[in-house]
């Protein structure tokens, strides 16, 4: 259950963030590459340090998420105004796709493929307490710089020129928040692996409920990622029994539809 807690809490906020920061309603994690990116980290850790510690192997996770951010935005900064919500979540899927594909191919050429695949399908149910305790701290970190910052993603998130207008440093908050999804992404990818879909899920259902002010957003998408996760779980043990099936599988039975939506609505716009 805590582990849960942990991972719905660091991807539902995380693309709570993103969306807020970005005004890119198709914004997440997983559909920008991040999540790919962090995997991909994780594969270079196995590789170089073996026997590497969960905290060596999140920061490694910190540095493949940080690569994948660097890229997007790269890609924004060369398009300039043409970047719209769809072009960003369709270079960040073609993005993590590569990611995807440069993993794989470097866990079959250094023969760790086995010892990826548990973080590759994504999955809560054999994660030791110990994991636990260890990337706790840095969830708490993230959610408390995403709480401190929410005043201002609520500003943001109804364009630049609002918020520079009532007083916003747009650079601060953009690094703070760039940092939170980079710590949490991060950490959550390390313990539980690629699941993908619930930050770009939990944002909406929760801006449904409680509004567009991000003092309540975050703290929302916390408490429904979780749930939203633990179902997931459920319904892992559930669809094949006595098999598990992987809990990336079911958020993104849930989440690809959701996404084909989100594109095709006004072309991803709000």
């Amino acid at each position: 259950m805590l582990a849960a807690f942990i991972v719905g809490i660091s991807f539902a906020v995380s693309g709570a963030l993103m969306q807020g920061v970005t005004n890119n309603p198709m914004a997440s994690p997983s559909i920008l590459g991040i999540n790919a990116g962090a995997s991909f980290g994780l594969a270079i850790a196995m590789i170089i340090v073996p026997d590497a510690s969960l905290n060596v192997s999140i920061l490694f996770a910190f540095l493949g998420a940080a690569l994948a951010t660097g890229v997007i935005l790269f890609l924004a900064k060369r398009v300039g105004g043409k970047a719209t919500p769809v072009y960003l979540a369709l270079a960040g899927t073609a993005i993590g796709a590569v990611f995807t594909a440069v993993t794989q191919m470097l866990v079959v050429f250094f023969e760790v493929a086995q010892d990826l695949s548990y973080w590759t399908a994504g999955g809560i149910s054999g994660i030791r307490m110990e994991q636990v305790f260890l990337v706790l701290p840095w969830t708490m970190i993230g959610l408390l710089i995403a709480i401190s910052i929410s005043k201002s993603v609520t500003l943001l998130s109804f364009g630049e020129e609002v918020a520079i207008g009532l007083g916003s440093n747009l650079d601060r908050v953009r690094a703070f928040a760039g940092v939170t999804v980079l710590i949490l992404s991060g950490s959550a990818v390390a313990l539980a692996g690629f699941i993908g879909f619930v930050g770009l899920i939990t944002p909406h259902i929760v801006r449904k409920m409680v509004g567009i002010d991000y003092r309540r957003v975050i703290p929302f998408s916390a408490l429904v990622g979780t749930v939203i996760v633990v179902v997931a779980d459920v319904l892992t043990r559930l669809v094949n029994p006595p098999y598990e099936t992987p809990l990336g599988a079911i958020t993104a039975i849930i989440g690809v539809p959701f996404f084909i939506y989100l594109a095709n609505r006004r072309g991803g716009g709000r």
